[in-house]
């Protein structure tokens, strides 16, 4: 969402405000209520209008959706189209203000003449015979004193209109004013921002072949032939154009930049006429350690903010796969190894570029693949319990954890032990792990003990196994009874 310049920090207004707060009632002044607002006859208009002991009407309307609780109207019928710049300005943080048409109960807001923030100064376009009624706004009845209000008039951008569009060079920076800028009749609007409707123009021809960014603040920024005002680029307000606008120019070939915004965002703005720089492709990975159990999400990046419409992702083992705007590239590599990645790609502006980073696939897979213990024992003996684990694809070092399963519902199982050896990569050799269970009277008492087992690549950290769903086991003594005798034994 866009933030208005116009938004006020209330909430620390009426913390300061509060403070000085008086307890005794003040005399409204003579603008207090819409019907007695200052006709303001003729501009330009300046004056000094004392707010002191404003009240709010029932019917007054809300100016830049905030509240407040005294108001002053001025009204002034415009005798010809044009645009005035409208400033409130006094020792203390306000008054705010909105402008607004139409009759008593029944007012519409003028768009983009509204302002609740520092410095309150705005813009807006009047047409002949229409009233505008100006309604200044003070947080609290009692905060109030004497503002400077003037009403001037103010003369258009002087590149307001295409056909005078303000010539431009490579490098070159401009400033301007969008609150001074209109809509000429049958101005081609952004398809991309419809509403950005207050506009200036830029001219730029070029003597060489060339890709042209336009760089602005927030604006909408769109380009057009010259010659049959076809669009080249588009980009909406709000988007931080700065890098967004590219387009290729052809020598000789005029080109119109129109940078714009709508009436309630109409702004002070920036626009600067650089030369693009090339493509840069790149392609990010994911995960960030492939297997060959796993699919590689690749996305491919055009080294800008412009995304790669069209190209190609080589995976470096003889596969490749088209760019699809909005569609991800998934791969699944067969062998372990490194794997140069190359993008090559386009963005709609026409830059074409070439990349190429490095992705190594490294699977490391362990698995316990035989786990035994007794079927049966008796309190107080010491009986064997064998883990065995498999590895074929590298030698690792591999820790073995027992535990006894808990019956609680606690979830936590119990650690026996663990123990940790090399096992070394095989295609069908097993690695045993021995373990010894003491059984105790609490496991007789239940009559059973179950058992799990996990294997880990401590050495890899965690996540490291590429199929951890086999790292696991379960088996149950079925059978546990009391203690035959008083000495432990071991069978």
């Amino acid at each position: 969402m866009r933030l208005s310049r116009r938004i006020l920090a209330s909430a620390f207004a009426a913390a300061v405000f509060a403070t000085f707060a008086p307890a005794v009632a003040l005399a409204a002044p003579a603008a207090d209520d819409f019907d007695s607002a200052v006709d303001v006859s003729a501009l330009p208009f300046q004056s000094t209008i004392d707010t002191t002991g404003a009240t709010k009407a029932a019917d007054d309307p809300s100016a830049c959706n905030h509240w407040g609780e005294g108001s002053v109207w001025l009204r002034h019928t415009a005798s010809a189209d044009g645009l005035v710049r409208l400033r409130a300005q006094s020792t203390r943080f306000g008054p705010f203000f909105g402008v607004f048409t139409g009759e008593r109960g029944a007012l519409t807001p003028v768009a983009g003449a509204c302002t609740s923030s520092s410095p309150f100064d705005d813009t807006f376009r009047v047409q002949a015979g229409v009233t505008y009624h100006v309604l200044l706004v003070e947080y609290y009845s009692w905060y109030g004193g004497p503002v400077n209000v003037s009403l001037t008039p103010v003369a258009p951008a002087p590149n307001d209109d295409r056909a005078s569009a303000a010539p431009v060079e490579i490098s070159e920076r401009h400033e301007g004013d969008l609150r001074r800028a209109s809509a000429e009749p049958g101005e081609p609007a952004a398809s991309c921002d419809a509403g950005a409707t207050q506009s200036a123009w830029y001219r730029y021809t070029p003597t060489s072949p060339k890709f042209v960014q336009v760089l602005s603040d927030r604006t909408a920024v769109s380009v057009y032939r010259a010659s049959d005002l076809s669009e080249v680029d588009c980009e909406p307000s709000g988007s931080n154009n700065y890098q967004h606008n590219v387009f290729s120019a052809t020598p000789g070939e005029s080109y119109l930049v129109r940078v714009a915004d709508s009436p309630e965002y109409a702004a002070p703005f920036f626009v600067e006429f650089v030369e693009a720089e090339p493509l840069a492709p790149s392609v990010g990975t994911y995960p960030n350690n492939p297997t060959v159990f796993t699919d590689v999400t690749l996305e491919p990046f055009s080294g800008d903010q412009r995304p790669l419409v069209t190209g190609t992702v080589s995976f470096g083992d003889g596969g490749s796969a088209p760019i699809v705007p909005g569609q991800q590239i998934k791969h699944r590599y067969a062998a372990d190894g490194e794997y140069t990645v190359t993008v090559t790609g386009s963005t709609k502006d026409g830059r074409t570029g070439t990349g190429s980073e490095v992705l190594k696939v490294d699977t490391h897979d362990v698995s316990v693949t035989a786990f035994s213990v007794p079927a049966s024992a008796r309190a107080g003996q010491t009986k064997p319990i064998k883990v065995s684990v498999a590895n074929t694809r590298h030698d690792e070092n591999v820790r073995v954890t027992l535990y006894k399963v808990s019956t609680s519902g606690s979830g936590y199982d119990l650690e026996i032990g663990h123990t940790t050896q090399w096992v070394p990569a095989s295609a069908s050799g097993r690695t045993d792990f021995p373990f010894a269970y003491t059984y105790s009277a609490e496991d007789a008492a239940k009559g059973s003990v179950e058992f799990r087992v996990e294997a880990t690549m401590p050495d890899r950290g965690w996540g490291a196994d590429a199929k951890p769903d086999d790292n696991q086991a379960r088996a149950k003594t079925t059978s546990v009874r009391k203690a035959a005798g008083t000495n432990a034994v071991i069978d």
